[in-house]
């Protein structure tokens, strides 16, 4: 498979500008446009800034068009964080979206919730709640899916977008959470490529207060999964590595990897060309595909970079709705404490 190292055409101003002005109509008319209703034959699902798309070891479709980044499934229903606007700009563009199933077919698309940060990373079910992690402020939004309730924890000094910068040392662009047992595991970018600094996980109580952090061998680091022993891996992006807390490392791309999806037979993981950030809404990528050994069985290219990925089957060891109804969801292996 020929694939460019880098997004190595311009990017298509008018096609974007389209892009963008579709998103904000589709914000203000609640619409989510459907490319197509079917899922046959796809294993998983990949959140891109070109859309979701649905996908196996060898073949794509692309299912709704849009900026999406989180994702996450619950039984026959999909979630989605959407940016209706640029994502790199701090708008309240921001919306979760739902798209439910029967078999192998979406019947039903809705927005549940709107006012969010464009900016925001992962989504995640935890104890029934939908956690949004909004990365740019620094903060985790908490969704009650059936009664629509909406609080703020603040687990990170807030910084209003525009009073930091990327050197900023207090500011840690947090971007996946996963809870394991009575703890909330928080993954801590550090924007290791301009600061230098190796990536973290914070970990905190079911309070959300501090108990410690831990050290990992990875800079830029996206995506969290818990193994059956105990072991998280994440993605060392910068290196186009998958590593674990306890100090394993595989090589998987490249690029720069993002997008972790674990089951018990294998694990797909995402990477993204290498573009800058202005050109990231028009990059593509791929997505690996590896057995429980960390042997590659394929790499299929996406039009879209990846920037999350989920097993449709919901068996994703990447997400805590899973790791609560595991009987091995709840150990968690030591890992390195920061100094």
């Amino acid at each position: 498979m020929n694939i460019a190292r880098k997004a190595n055409v311009e990017p298509d101003i008018e096609l974007t500008r389209a892009r963008l002005s579709r998103a904000f109509d589709d914000y203000r008319e609640d619409r989510v446009e459907l490319i197509s209703d079917s899922l046959v034959g796809a294993t998983h699902l990949a959140a891109t800034r070109k859309g979701l798309y649905a996908l196996n070891e060898t073949e794509w479709s692309h299912i709704v068009p849009g900026f999406f980044f989180g994702l996450t499934i619950r039984g026959d229903e999909i979630f989605a964080f959407e940016a209706c606007g640029h994502p790199y700009i701090h708008l309240n563009f921001g919306r979760i979206v739902r798209l439910r199933r029967e078999g192998d077919r979406v019947v039903n698309t809705e927005v549940l919730a709107k006012g969010l940060d464009n900016g925001c990373h992962q989504i995640d079910l935890c104890a029934g709640l939908l956690h949004v992690v909004d990365t740019y402020h620094q903060q985790i939004v908490r969704l009650g899916l059936e009664d629509g309730s909406r609080d703020v924890i603040s687990p990170f000094p807030v910084l209003p977008p525009g009073d930091w910068d990327d050197h900023d040392l207090r500011y840690v662009h947090a971007n996946s959470v996963l809870r394991v047992g009575y703890r909330f595991l928080v993954l801590l970018h550090n924007t290791s490529e301009h600061t230098a600094r190796l990536s973290e996980v914070a970990i905190f109580d079911s309070a959300w207060n501090p108990i410690e952090r831990w050290a990992l061998a990875g800079r830029g680091c996206h995506g969290l999964a818990l193994l059956e022993d105990g072991t998280l891996l994440t993605c060392d992006s910068m290196a186009g590595d998958v590593i674990s807390a306890q100090g394993m490392r595989v090589s998987v791309s490249p690029y720069l990897t993002r997008g972790l999806a674990v089951g018990a037979e294998g694990l797909a993981v995402g990477a993204s060309f290498l573009a800058r950030r202005e050109e990231r809404v028009d990059s593509g990528g791929t997505v690996t595909f590896l057995d429980r050994d960390y042997r590659k069985r394929s790499v299929l290219a996406l039009p879209g970079a990846p920037m999350e990925l989920r097993r449709l089957d919901g068996e994703d060891y990447g997400m805590s709705s899973f790791l609560e109804r595991a009987n091995w969801g709840r150990h968690l292996k030591p890992g390195s404490p920061v100094a």
